[in-house]
């Protein structure tokens, strides 16, 4: 132990303290423990970023907007998104506990788009997605899709059929008969100068009579068959007073 003096020039009186003198053994315990405290301190800092760099990385690497489409008999295709490129595979199966098959990716990409090839119809399949050791699973519950059946191929690919050009309504009117009045007659046999030469005088009533028949003369349009339109072509021609 050390006496430090101390001298009060006003009443000339000496003061004295101790002081003490650590030890070399004692410095080094503290100069460890305090090694220790910043070892922990900078390992705990270690961990946390390199928890959040993994963790950055994975969801880099996370299947975005995935979507199942062009699903047949025997094929379907599986799209996504990433935030970074990367080149995956895609594990599938018809159980989702047993993905024995696999669809490997050509390039490494950040639009994602894999074929699934020679499946069976009508059966459901299960997918995963797997990036070098990490998988992705959709949450633990596989990706699913169900192949068409047969009925369902054909009707998406059967074209519908175009629709025929209509005619104006008062083309398409089928001629409402009175009660009095009578059903068509036979059109009568005409001679090759009858069939030749159209009705112009565009009454009505002949027409009447001998609509859905083949009498030529009344035929305008020479569709085969005389109908109203016949009728309204022959008033079009004449212009003539349609005969009540």
């Amino acid at each position: 132990m050390i006496r430090c003096f101390f001298l009060d020039s006003s009443n000339k009186t000496a003061y004295t303290f101790p002081m003490f003198k650590l030890k070399v053994k004692q410095v080094r315990l503290v100069t460890y423990a305090l090694g220790l405290v910043a070892s922990l301190l900078l390992g705990i800092l270690g961990f946390r970023f390199l928890g959040e760099y993994l963790t950055s990385r994975a969801s880099d690497a996370q299947p975005q907007n995935l979507a199942i489409s062009a699903i047949t008999q025997n094929s379907a295709k599986v799209v996504w998104t990433t935030d970074q490129e990367n080149q995956v595979v895609i594990e599938y199966g018809t159980s989702p506990t047993s993905l024995t098959f696999f669809a490997p990716e050509a390039i490494k990409t950040k639009t994602h788009s894999i074929e699934l090839n020679l499946l069976t119809k009508e059966t459901t399949y299960y997918f995963q997605i797997k990036a070098g050791d990490r998988i992705y699973d959709n949450g633990g519950v596989p990706w699913t899709f169900t192949t068409l059946a047969e009925s369902e191929q054909t009707a998406q690919t059967e074209e519908p059929a175009e629709a025929e050009p209509s005619l104006p309504p008062e083309m398409e009117a089928t001629p409402t008969l009175g009660e009095d009045s009578q059903e068509p007659s036979p059109s009568p046999t005409l001679t090759d100068a009858e069939t030749s030469a159209k009705d112009t005088d565009c009454d009505l009533n002949e027409y009447k009579s001998r609509f859905y028949t083949e009498a030529a003369e009344y035929d305008q349009d020479d569709n085969g068959v005389v109908n109203l339109r016949d009728w309204s072509l022959c008033n079009s021609t004449n212009k003539l007073t349609p005969t009540p």
